[in-house]
């Protein structure tokens, strides 16, 4: 079996490059489009926001109070490493944010709705990087972050209705026309973050009827250095038996195994799936 090769480990400064990249991405997003739209906020400070409207308590005091509680149990729960990335990202975010404030004025677009998609595609593929690297920007992600762990709800679909709920509350505050539009740029963000989380680590369910079994079953063990599983499997209507090879592949492994297949038999019936989510020796696990 192939070995789980994890770059983050072995070069700890590209892990730490990608974080700053992924931060760097968002702060643009939220200074060059969010915020001159002047779209609501999610997460802690969505939160914040609210609170403040109501109480007049300062927002950057309040972010700080709520993210306590949530850091708490982020130490609870999830992975230390991945609590202490998280909290030295929040600092780094916030000094970003300080340095891209005046951004905006470069970005000449005056339509709302494009800001709402554009800010919200580049917030997503930013947190989706930050993600990767097995961390997070703090506040509600850590809450994303534990649902998945513990309920195995996934971190788009969490954060998208978190961010929903509080955009509900705000729009009551500060009105609906800014909360529809908000919940574009947040529907945007949540699968923008979800591909890029997700990308190049995916995986494909492989199904193979074939006269030559063996043959491909170890040109595949011996090339690709994957485990084969035999089924075996009985036509309906022949009452024929066969064994049909069964493995699981990275996806850009895919045209190896067609190659593969096609030299013994071009008329063999292959089936390729999807996988949501597949642990074990050889593959990257999906933490979160």
């Amino acid at each position: 079996m192939s070995q789980v090769k994890d770059v983050f480990n072995d070069r700890p400064i590209i892990r730490y490059a990608m974080m700053i990249v992924g931060l760097l991405i968002s702060s643009i997003a939220i200074n060059g489009f969010i915020r001159p739209a002047h779209l609501l906020s999610g997460g802690a400070t969505g939160v914040s926001v609210a609170i403040n409207y109501l109480t007049g308590i300062n927002v950057g005091l309040l972010t700080f109070l709520i993210n306590i509680p949530i850091f708490i149990l982020g130490f609870i729960y999830l992975d230390k490493e991945f609590c202490i990335l998280s909290l030295i990202n929040m600092v780094i975010f916030s000094l970003l944010l300080g340095l891209t404030t005046n951004i905006g004025h470069y970005i000449k677009v005056d339509d709302i709705i494009l800001r709402s998609l554009f800010g919200g595609a580049l917030s997503g593929i930013g947190l989706g990087i930050v993600f990767k690297t097995r961390a997070s920007m703090g506040g509600t992600d850590i809450i994303c972050a534990i649902l998945k762990i513990k309920r195995n709800i996934s971190i788009k679909d969490s954060s998208l209705a978190i961010n929903c709920l509080i955009v509900i509350v705000g729009s009551f505050l500060f009105g609906l026309r800014l909360g529809l539009y908000t919940l574009i740029n947040f529907f945007m963000s949540a699968n923008f973050m979800n591909i890029t989380k997700d990308m190049l680590n995916s995986q494909k369910n492989i199904f193979i009827l074939s006269k030559y079994t063996e043959e491909i079953a170890n040109t595949i063990m011996r090339d690709l250095v994957r485990g084969v599983t035999y089924i075996h499997a009985e036509g309906a209507y022949t009452n024929r038996q066969m064994k049909m090879i069964y493995l699981i592949v990275s996806t850009e492994e895919i045209p190896i195994i067609m190659d593969i297949i096609d030299k013994y038999d071009k008329k063999a019936f292959v089936s390729v799936t999807d996988v949501i989510e597949v642990r074990g020796r050889g593959f990257k696990p999906k933490q979160y």
